[in-house]
This record gives structure tokens, C-alpha cells and sequence, in this order.
């Protein structure tokens, strides 16, 4: 389990090398915003087709190189970003073939991941797990934004790219060179778990009781697509520290996650995901107003706060209502509904940036999270008290 949430952790420097350094170094080479919201969106808008081609993928071959592959496609747009000639102000279309490789890179690390924890922990442990693997994930946005931001400022965008490259080599040489030891196929029988087999269309497999948690987080996501997309460069022009938002995210997340896991195996997820929902709409609010770097530093630990208590326990509820047979189905499809909202939140704020200003688009996202909150509210799934664990289980060594 270690050297898995090990691996995502390096691995994921091929996507977040480039949250903040990539609008960064647009804006500073003069690119338009609208300009920038369709670059840095256009990985979100391929991860949505890409994740269906990897549902059927890690059915099929399985995590592992379902994983290897995701790291492949970032090492591809790292090369693209080292390529000669390929600056920021320069042609775009460098910039978009990248961006569509991370965003392929994207749909599949963490879908990859997050589908072999139920091979390695006990079913009762299946909280923990995942929020152990998913912080890991979550450590790279603490650490990788400030670090390539001051890459970025030592040498170039070319600099931040080596940087990633090298770091999405050592997490593949970390999860391949000793095979993981698994401890289980994932199909122990779990309260509430699907008996049947799920349907498919093209290979890949969708039950209904997945799409309200789905709609949930696709809703959910989409002030960060905006504030991913705008953010960094309306801090900058405001003299504010836009890598301490990123730290205090990543660090809030990473203090409440691997608890939550702990909790969502113990608690009823309605009360934990309504909980994060509250907290990040109280971010967004704070984002409306002018930015300075202690607020930055507020909302970031508010938006932390909300992604650790909204995200695992709807992936530990969608994990329940899948088998080993359609995980990768269902963990992908999570990714494309996360790829979904950020394409919303990036190539469609932008649209509502140009005409609206940034305020009417974070009150967008504070709409969206409302009615999240409405969905959640009404899932039986999500009141439903979770199964004590039995004395004994607990995580099997990797």
C-alpha cells in the first residue's frame, strides 16, 4: 500500500507541475485569458472520452498497467513541453497536444490506483485505504505547484517540465521494479454489494446506482476548474501568493482525508460529504471578494477541508456498489465526471469570465454546490450506516 500511494505521488508531478505554472507562465508572456482557460481545460476536456477508454482498459488488463500506461502519456507531454521552439507566447497547438496527453495521463493514474485497494485491504478497511492512496495524490498538489512555480522562476517552463519528467520516472520505477503482493481479488462480500454482473456497452460497464454519486461530485468539482483555470493569474495581478493557496489546500486535505477514511468507515457518509460541501461553498464566497494572500491561505484550507470530506466517502460508496469486474468502470467513470466539471469550469468559465468577470463565475459554482448538496441529502446510499470492522482486518503489506 505504501509504495503504491508512493508511486501516484510521484507520478501525478506530470499533471501538477503545470496547475499553477502553466497559467503562470502564459499570463506573464501575454496570453489572454480566454486563451488560457481553453489551454489549461483542454486536459480535462480529453480526460472525459479517455476515461471510458480506461474503465474498459483496467477491466481488462488490470491496474497495473493500466497505471504504467497513465505514466507513459505524462512522459509524453513533458517531452512535448521540452521540445525546441515550445515557450509560452509562442504557437498554442504545442501547448494543446501536451495538455491532452496529461489529460490522458490524467483518467488513468488514479482510476489505476484507487481499483487495487480493494485487492490490498480488508473490506471494513476499504475507507482507509482509499484515502491513504488518494493523499498521496493530494501530497503532490501540496508539494509540486509551489515547488515548479519556483522552477519556474529559477529557469523556465522548460525547467518544469524536467522536473516532472524525472519525477514520473521514479513513481513508474517505484511501482514496477517489485511486483505489488496482493491479498485478495476485492469480491469479499460487502453489505449492500451488487450480486450481479454489470452491464456493458463497448466494453465498458455502468450500473445506475453509481450516477447519483457521479452527478454529485461533477457538480462539486467545477469551482475548482474555475479557480484552476483564473485564479493564478488574478492573484498574481493582485500582488497575492497564489502557491500558498495550493499549499493550504493540499495540506488541509492531507490532515483530513486519512481521517475521513477512518470516520466514513464508521459514520454515515451523508454527514461527512454535506460537511465538505458546507466548507467549500464558504471558500467560493471568500473568493468572490478581493483577493489577498491570507484569504487565499483561508479558502484553500476550506477547499481542502471540503475535497477531504466530499471525495472519499463517495468513492468508498462507489467502490461498495461495484465488483472487482467493473471497478476500473466505476473509478473511471469518477474520472470523467471530475474531468467533466473541470472542462466546465475552465473552457466554460471562461466564457463567463469574458463577459461576467471571475465573481459570476464562482457564484456559478456556489449554485452547483447547492444542488449537490440537494442530491446528496436524497441518496439512501449515502445514510446508510457503515459495517463496524471486525477485529483483525486491516491492511495487507504491498
Amino acid at each position: 500500500m505504501l509504495r503504491l500511494a508512493l508511486a501516484v505521488f510521484a507520478v501525478q508531478a506530470g499533471f501538477h507541475a503545470f496547475t499553477a505554472s502553466l497559467p503562470v507562465a502564459l499570463s506573464r508572456a501575454g496570453v489572454a485569458d480566454p486563451e488560457i482557460g481553453l489551454i489549461v481545460g483542454t486536459a480535462a476536456l480529453i480526460q472525459i472520452p479517455a476515461a471510458f477508454v480506461v474503465g474498459v482498459l483496467i477491466d481488462r488488463v488490470g491496474g497495473i498497467r493500466s497505471f504504467t500506461a497513465g505514466g507513459l502519456a505524462y512522459l509524453a507531454g513533458c517531452a512535448i513541453l521540452l521540445l525546441p521552439g515550445v515557450e509560452p507566447g509562442g504557437p498554442v497547438a504545442p501547448f494543446l497536444v501536451a495538455r491532452c496527453f496529461q489529460g490522458i495521463g490524467m483518467a488513468a493514474i488514479l482510476p489505476a490506483a484507487l481499483s487495487l485497494v480493494p485487492r490490498l485491504v480488508a473490506p471494513a478497511r476499504r475507507g482507509f485505504g482509499l484515502a491513504f492512496v488518494g493523499s498521496a495524490h493530494n501530497l503532490t498538489l501540496v508539494i509540486i505547484p509551489p515547488v515548479s512555480l519556483a522552477v519556474l522562476a529559477l529557469t523556465s517552463l522548460h525547467g518544469v517540465a524536467t522536473v516532472a519528467l524525472a519525477a514520473v520516472i521514479a513513481g513508474l520505477a517505484v511501482l514496477r521494479l517489485v511486483p505489488l503482493r496482493f491479498a485478495s481479488s476485492g469480491d469479499e462480500s460487502v453489505e449492500g454489494a451488487p450480486a450481479d454482473v454489470a452491464r456493458r456497452r463497448l466494453g465498458f460497464a455502468f450500473r445506475p446506482s453509481w450516477a447519483r454519486l457521479i452527478a454529485i461530485d461533477l457538480l462539486f468539482i467545477i469551482h475548482w476548474g474555475v479557480i484552476v483555470a483564473f485564479m493564478p493569474q488574478r492573484a498574481e495581478a493582485a500582488g497575492a501568493d497564489i502557491g500558498l493557496f495550493f499549499v493550504a489546500d493540499g495540506i488541509a486535505v492531507l490532515l483530513v482525508r486519512v481521517p475521513t477514511g477512518w470516520m466514513a468507515d464508521r459514520v454515515r457518509p451523508v454527514f461527512l460529504v454535506l460537511g465538505g460541501l458546507l466548507a467549500t461553498a464558504c471558500a467560493v464566497v471568500l473568493l468572490i471578494g478581493p483577493t489577498t494572500t491570507p484569504l487565499l491561505v483561508l479558502a484553500g484550507s476550506l477547499t481542502g477541508l471540503g475535497g477531504g470530506l466530499v471525495i472519499t466517502p463517495l468513492l468508498i460508496e462507489l467502490s461498495r456498489r461495484s465488483r472487482s469486474a467493473d471497478r476500473g468502470s466505476a473509478f473511471s467513470l469518477f474520472s470523467a465526471a471530475n474531468a467533466a466539471a473541470l472542462a466546465v469550469g475552465s473552457i466554460g468559465g471562461a466564457l463567463v469570465v469574458a463577459t461576467w468577470g471571475f465573481p459570476a463565475a464562482m457564484v456559478g459554482t456556489f449554485a452547483a454546490i447547492a444542488v449537490a448538496a440537494m442530491l446528496t441529502a436524497s441518496d439512501r446510499g449515502l445514510r446508510r450506516a457503515p459495517v463496524a470492522p471486525r477485529q483483525g482486518e486491516g491492511v495487507a503489506a504491498a
